[in-house]
């Protein structure tokens, strides 16, 4: 899963029509009030003919707040299962990638995104699941000690899509724990009626 990260999609020394056309974009799309826009994804998906999911960047820019999770869906769900296992890794990997861009005094990560890859077996047990994160796309990245604006703190702006990648995370993970705790109720009650059902049958004639 590719993601453009930040609320800033352009760097100082971009020529100003770019700067604009970066600007609009953003404004037009999750960039500017998540910090994170869908740039694309593949995932298999058991279910589909072609034997995966995939999102190119231009169905990733037509998601809103609300509809972005749904994307995050598709990634995790291979046809039969959430893989909650990966999401659960990622999240601890994203908390720790935050602590680390909060103490990167100057440095701007504009035009960056952030690569979501898992492995995981049919069983989907934590163990057996694989997961990496990357930065990645460094062209317009800026220092104290590049060209353009010399800035303060860190980029608020990369760290936000961060912070609304874990919100967005966390709310799929406490949406498969509900449905977890729905099903074995669900269960009960049907075996309850199986077994009503046939306590009300008339007995058989001998």
């Amino acid at each position: 899963m590719d993601l453009k990260m930040g609320t800033r999609q352009f760097s100082d020394t971009m020529s100003p029509e770019k700067i604009a056309r970066k600007k609009n974009r953003s404004l037009a799309t999750t960039s500017n009030e998540l910090g994170v826009r869908v740039a694309g994804i593949r995932s298999f998906n058991s279910s589909e003919s072609c034997g995966h999911h995939h999102m190119n960047k231009m169905e990733g820019r037509e998601l809103t707040s609300d509809s972005i999770l749904d994307a995050f869906r598709m990634f995790f769900f291979d046809g039969k299962e959430m893989h909650t296992a990966a999401i659960d890794r990622i999240l601890h990997k994203l908390t720790n990638i935050i602590e680390l861009i909060r103490l990167c005094d100057s440095v701007r990560l504009y035009c960056c995104s952030l690569l979501l890859v898992y492995e995981s077996d049919k069983t989907g047990n934590l163990t057996n699941v694989k997961t990496d994160i990357r930065i990645i796309d460094f062209a317009e990245f800026q220092t104290r000690s590049g060209d353009g604006v010399k800035y303060d703190g860190p980029d608020d702006g990369f760290l936000r899509g961060l912070e609304s990648l874990v919100r967005i995370l966390a709310n799929l993970m406490r949406e498969q724990e509900e449905k977890i705790k729905e099903t074995p109720l669900k269960i009960g009650f049907e075996e309850e009626e199986k077994e009503q059902s046939a306590s009300e049958q008339p007995p058989a004639l001998s």
